[in-house]
């Protein structure tokens, strides 16, 4: 069985939420499946997401990429 990253915008998956926003590298960029690509915020603390699955699903692995994080 292929397992599909349901966490990807060409899955359905949207960004509704995000504590912060820079022009350069927008909330979308977490979840555009580019690896070149990325959120950054704008420095303030603490920083949130929500990501809205459009359908019930499992969640198996979760991966967080933070640099420079306090």
């Amino acid at each position: 069985m292929r397992k599909v990253d349901l966490c990807l915008s060409s899955e359905g998956t949207e960004v509704i939420l995000a504590t912060s926003s820079d022009e350069k590298h927008p909330p979308e960029n977490m979840i555009d499946g580019n690896p070149e690509t990325f959120w950054t915020t704008t420095g303030m603390f603490p920083q949130e997401f929500i990501i809205c699955f459009h359908k019930h699903v499992r969640i198996e692995k979760l991966v967080i990429q933070s640099y420079f994080g306090k």
